[in-house]
C-alpha cells in the first residue's frame, strides 16, 4: 500500500510540473513498466541479466529463436483466463515478441512481451493482445483492455501518455540498424558492470560501466559540436543502459545526463544523450527551446 501511495504522489508531482523537464522525461520512461519490478523482496542482480541472455539460441543466419515455454505459456493462458472472465472465450495462439532490460542506480528489470491471439465472446474474428512476462517474479500482466466500442484490445491510457515520452530509437541510430550487436555484446556489457564494481569495490547497488571515461570525452566533443549556446559541459551522470531482443532486431544503448552551463544563463542546464556502443556514437533529440530556455525532448 505504502509503494503505491509513494507511486501516486511521484506521478502527481511529474504531471504538475514540479520537477526539472529532464527528470519527468527519465520518470516517465522508468514508470511505463514499474509495476513489473516494484515490491520486489529479493532484488534483481546484474548477473540474472547475464544468465537470460545466455539462454537466447541462434539460428545459422544468427536471428534469435523464438521462446517457446510451455510453463511460460501457462501463466499467460492463466493470466487471461482470470483478467478477461467471461471476456475471452480461447487463447489460440501465444507468439513471443521480444526480451528488454533496464538498469539504472535506483532501478532494474527485465521482462519478454508475448502477443496473445484470442477469440472474444459473441465476436467471430479473433483478436490479439500484449503481455509481459516478468522472469524474475514469474509474473504476466497487460497493460491492455478491451474497448467494447472499437471492438479491439487497446493500450491504457496512462500508458498511452508515457510511450509518447519514450525517445524514438530509430531516428537516434540505435534500432532497426543494418549493423546490429550480437547477444554476446550485451552480455560483455552487463559483465563490465560486475567488473568495474570488483575493481572499483563498489556495493550491488552502485553501477558504473566499462569506458566510462572514454564516453565520458564523446559526450563532451558532441556537446560542443551541436550546441552552440552551451559554454561547457560540468559533469556527465550515467543514467541508465537498455537492451532489446527480438527475432528481427537486436539493440542496446546507455543513457547520460550532462550537466552543461548554457551562454548568458547562470543556472546549469540539463540534456539527456544516448550512447551507442555499436557505432560507439554520442546521439540525443533534445532541442534548446528559447522560449522555455531549457533542453526538451523533440521527436
Amino acid at each position: 500500500m505504502l509503494i503505491r501511495f509513494c507511486i501516486i504522489r511521484l506521478k502527481n508531482t511529474i504531471l504538475n510540473g514540479k520537477l526539472p523537464i529532464i527528470m519527468k522525461n527519465s520518470l516517465f520512461i522508468s514508470l511505463l513498466f514499474f509495476n513489473l519490478s516494484q515490491a520486489q523482496l529479493v532484488p534483481i542482480k546484474i548477473k540474472d541479466f547475464i544468465d537470460q541472455h545466455n539462454s537466447f539460441e541462434q539460428n545459422d543466419a544468427g536471428e534469435v529463436n523464438a521462446i517457446n515455454d510451455k510453463e511460460i505459456n501457462k501463466l499467460i493462458r492463466f493470466f487471461i483466463q482470470g483478467k478477461f472472465y467471461g471476456l475471452v472465450e480461447l487463447t489460440s495462439s501465444i507468439v513471443w515478441d521480444s526480451y528488454e532490460t533496464f538498469i539504472s542506480p535506483t532501478n532494474r528489470y527485465h521482462y519478454s512481451k508475448f502477443i496473445v491471439q484470442v477469440k472474444v465472446k459473441n465476436i467471430e474474428r479473433l483478436k490479439y493482445l500484449q503481455v509481459f512476462y516478468d522472469p524474475h517474479e514469474k509474473k504476466v500482466d497487460s497493460y491492455f483492455e478491451w474497448d467494447p466500442r472499437d471492438e479491439e484490445f487497446n493500450l491504457l491510457e496512462d500508458q498511452v501518455l508515457a510511450q509518447k515520452k519514450i525517445p524514438n530509437l530509430k531516428k537516434l541510430e540505435i534500432s532497426n540498424q543494418d549493423n546490429i550487436p550480437d547477444i554476446n555484446d550485451f552480455i560483455l556489457q552487463h559483465q563490465g558492470f560486475i567488473d568495474e564494481r570488483e575493481r572499483l569495490n563498489l556495493s550491488e547497488k552502485e553501477i558504473v560501466p566499462i569506458n566510462a571515461a572514454n564516453i565520458n570525452k564523446l559526450i563532451r566533443s558532441f556537446n560542443n559540436s551541436n550546441f552552440s549556446n552551451l559554454e561547457y559541459t560540468r559533469n556527465v551522470i550515467w543514467n541508465s543502459y537498455e537492451t532489446f531482443v527480438s527475432p528481427f532486431d537486436r539493440y542496446h544503448f546507455h543513457t547520460f545526463i550532462a550537466q552543461v552551463k548554457v551562454k548568458g544563463i547562470d543556472r546549469l542546464k540539463y540534456l539527456e544523450v544516448f550512447y551507442n556502443p555499436v557505432s560507439d556514437k554520442i546521439t540525443t533529440d533534445f532541442k534548446w527551446i528559447s522560449d522555455e530556455k531549457e533542453y526538451i525532448r523533440v521527436n
